[in-house]
C-alpha cells in the first residue's frame, strides 16, 4: 500500500479515539507468563509499568512525555502489538511529511489488525484510519472481517455500507444493498437505512426501486414529517417537482411548527421563480422556533441578497432580522449578518449598535472590534471609535488592525503624538513579511511626519513605503502630492501619480493629483485636461480642494472669470479657507 504523505490523520482523531474504550487492550498480542523465559517476563513487567505511566501521562495531556515512554515500552516488549497499534498511529500522524515514517506506523497498526481482529476497538480504530487515508479497497476488507465478528453491531454493519458505497462500482453497491436488508431486518425501517438504500439504487440508476424504497419508508410512518420532506427531496433530485412540493405541503400539514418543511417550500419556490410563494415561505420559515439557527441564516442570507434591491422590502427584512433577534438575542452570528444588511443600507448606526451586541458575546473577536472601529468611522466619530479602541484593546492588545484604526483616528483629530503611538505600535505588530501592510503604517507615519511641517521626514517614510509595496496607491499618491507642493523632484511626483491614475482611471483624487503636477511643471494645458476629467467623475459632488485647484490651472489658461466660479464655489463647502477668500479678492491665485 502506498501511503500519500499529504493525507495525513491529526492527532486529536487519535485522543477523540482513545478516550473511551479504544484505548489498547493490555494482554492483546502479548505472549502468557508461562510462555516466557525469566528475564523475558521481567522485561514484560517493566513494559507494563512504562505503559502504565504513559497512560498516566496521556491522562494529564503531557503528549510529548506519552510518545515517548509508549517508545519505551514497544522496545521493552514488541510482541505487544495493541502498543504496537497506539505508536504506530503517532508514527503516521507525525510522518505527514515522511512517507517511510508513515508507512512504519501504517504497518505497526496493521500488524495488530491481522493477529487480533477480534479487538474490537482497535480494529475499528484501523478501520477508521483506513477511512481517513482514503483507502477504500483495504477499508473494505476490514470492516468485512469486523462485521463478520460482530454481526449483531448495526454501526459495524453500516461502517461496512459507507466503505462499499464509497468504492461505486456496482458489485460494491449491490453487496451494500444485501447488508442494509440484513440491518433493516433485524433493527426495522429507518430513514438513514432507507437512505443509504437510496443512495445505491441512485449510483445503480435503478430510479423505481429508489421510488419504491420511498413509498415503502412513508408506509412505515405515514405521519412522519421527516420521512415527508425526505421524500420530497428524492422527487427533486428526480426532477420531479410536483411530486416534491406534494411532500413538502404534507410535511407542512403534518407539523405546522416544523420549521424545517417551511424552509424546505422556500427553496423549492426560489428555485421555481415563484417570488409570491418564496416570500411567503420564507415569512413563515424564519417565524418557527423549531427551525435551526444556521438554516434561518442561510435562509436569510438569501432572501437577502435576493431583494435587497427592492427598496420597498427593506422595512419587510428589517422586521425579519428583530424577530429573529426576539428569537434569539444571544446569537451573535444574526446580529453579524444583520450588520451587514444595515451598512448595504448605509444605516451605521444601527449597524454598529448590532456590532456591539455582537462582541459582547465573545470580546476577543477582534474581527468584530474592527468592525465597530470602521463603522465609526464612517459616522465620522472619531471619538467614538477611539473609546471602543480603548476597550477592544483590552481583549485584543496585539492585533494589528485595531491599532493602525487607532492611529487613523486620532490623526482625524489631528492629534499627531498619539497617533504615530498607535501607528508604531502596529508597525512593531505586523508580520515582517506583511509588506503591504507595513507600508500603510509607513506612509501614515509619513503623513503625520507632513501634518506637523517635518516634510523631510516624511518623504523619507514615503520612500521607504513605496519601496516595500511598489503597489501601495495611497502612498504614492500622498507621495507625488506632496512633492509637488514643494516643488521637489517634480519628474518622480509625475512618475508615481501616473501610476495611480492608471490603476484607478475613474479615482477622481488621483486625478486631480496628476492635474496638479502638471500645473507645478507649468504645462497648464495639460493640467486642464485632467482637472477637467476630475471634474466630470465628481459631477454634482465636488471636493472642494478640487475646486481650488480648477480655479488656479483654469487662470493660468487665460480664463479669470471661470477661475473666480471655482474659488467661489470651493469658498462654499470651505467656509473658513482663507487663502480662497484671497483669491477671490485678488482675482488670481498671486
Amino acid at each position: 500500500m502506498k501511503i500519500n504523505p499529504v493525507k495525513y490523520l491529526p492527532l486529536v482523531l487519535l485522543a477523540l479515539t482513545l478516550a473511551g474504550a479504544a484505548l489498547p487492550s493490555r494482554g492483546k498480542g502479548k505472549k502468557t507468563a508461562r510462555e516466557l523465559p525469566a528475564a523475558e517476563t521481567e522485561q514484560q513487567r517493566k513494559a507494563d509499568y512504562i505503559f502504565m505511566e504513559a497512560m498516566r501521562r496521556n491522562a494529564v495531556g503531557e503528549d510529548d512525555s506519552y510518545f515517548e515512554l509508549l517508545n519505551g515500552a514497544y522496545s521493552l516488549d514488541s510482541t505487544d502489538t495493541s502498543v504496537g497499534q497506539t505508536l504506530g498511529y503517532y508514527y503516521l500522524a507525525l510522518g505527514q511529511t515522511d512517507s517511510v515514517m508513515a508507512m512504519k506506523g501504517y504497518d505497526m497498526m496493521k500488524r495488530h489488525f491481522e493477529a487480533h481482529p477480534e479487538d474490537y476497538y482497535g480494529s475499528i480504530f484501523f478501520g477508521m484510519v483506513n477511512n481517513q487515508l482514503g483507502n477504500t479497497d483495504e477499508a473494505v476488507r476490514i470492516w468485512t472481517v469486523v462485521d463478520s465478528l460482530n454481526p449483531t453491531k448495526p454501526d459495524v454493519a453500516i461502517k461496512l455500507v459507507e466503505a462499499l458505497q464509497e468504492k461505486m462500482d456496482s458489485a460494491s453497491l449491490r453487496r451494500s444493498l444485501e447488508v442494509l436488508q440484513r440491518i433493516e431486518r433485524a433493527e426495522g425501517k429507518d430513514l438513514g437505512l432507507s437512505s443509504h438504500k437510496i443512495r445505491a439504487m441512485l449510483a445503480l440508476r435503478d430510479t423505481a426501486d429508489a421510488l419504491g424504497e420511498v413509498r415503502s419508508l412513508l408506509t412505515s410512518s405515514p405521519r412522519n414529517a421527516q420521512y415527508q420532506l425526505y421524500a420530497g427531496d428524492i422527487y427533486m433530485a428526480l426532477q420531479q417537482p410536483d411530486s416534491a412540493i406534494s411532500y413538502y405541503d404534507r410535511a407542512c400539514a403534518t407539523d405546522s411548527t416544523n420549521g424545517y418543511a417551511y424552509f424546505k417550500r422556500a427553496q423549492f419556490y426560489l428555485q421555481k421563480g415563484d417570488s409570491a410563494g418564496y416570500d411567503r415561505e420564507v415569512n413563515r420559515a424564519l417565524r418557527q422556533e423549531s427551525l435551526e439557527v444556521d438554516a434561518k441564516l442561510q435562509l436569510l442570507r438569501d432572501y437577502v441578497g435576493k431583494l435587497y434591491g427592492d427598496t420597498l422590502r427593506r422595512p419587510q427584512i428589517k422586521n425579519l432580522f428583530e424577530t429573529l433577534l426576539v428569537q434569539h438575542p444571544h446569537e451573535a452570528d444574526i446580529r453579524d449578518l444583520y450588520a451587514s444588511y444595515l451598512i448595504l443600507d448605509q444605516d451605521y448606526r444601527g449597524a454598529v449598535e448590532q456590532q456591539e451586541y455582537a462582541v459582547d458575546a465573545d470580546v476577543a473577536n477582534a474581527a468584530r472590534w474592527r468592525s465597530i472601529l470602521g463603522l465609526y468611522g464612517q459616522l465620522n466619530d472619531s471619538r467614538k471609535a477611539i473609546e471602543a479602541g480603548e476597550r477592544a484593546l483590552e481583549f485584543v492588545p496585539e492585533d494589528v488592525t485595531v491599532n493602525l484604526l487607532m492611529g487613523a483616528n486620532y490623526q482625524q483629530l489631528e492629534e499627531a503624538d498619539s497617533a504615530m503611538r498607535y501607528y508604531r505600535r502596529a508597525y512593531a505588530l505586523t508580520d515582517s513579511a506583511d509588506n503591504a501592510t507595513r507600508s500603510q503604517l509607513l506612509a501614515s507615519i509619513g503623513d503625520i511626519h507632513y501634518m506637523e511641517n517635518n516634510a523631510d521626514s516624511a518623504f523619507v517614510y514615503y520612500r521607504e513605503a513605496v519601496a516595500l509595496d511598489p503597489e501601495n496607491l495611497l502612498a504614492l499618491n500622498n507621495f507625488a502630492y506632496y512633492l509637488a507642493e514643494k516643488d521637489q523632484d517634480l519628474d518622480l511626483a509625475e512618475r508615481y501619480s501616473s501610476i495611480c491614475v492608471r490603476a484607478n482611471p475613474e479615482n477622481d483624487t488621483a486625478i486631480d493629483t496628476y492635474a496638479w503636477i502638471f500645473y507645478k511643471k507649468k504645462d497648464y494645458v495639460k493640467a486642464k485636461e485632467w482637472i477637467d476629467q476630475a471634474l466630470d467623475i465628481e459631477g454634482d459632488s465636488p471636493q472642494a480642494d478640487v475646486l481650488n485647484h480648477a480655479g488656479d490651472i483654469y487662470y493660468m489658461n487665460q480664463q479669470p472669470a471661470k477661475a473666480v466660479e471655482f474659488w467661489e464655489k470651493a469658498l462654499k463647502l470651505d467656509a473658513g479657507n482663507q487663502e480662497l477668500k484671497a483669491k477671490i479678492k485678488r482675482r488670481s491665485p498671486f
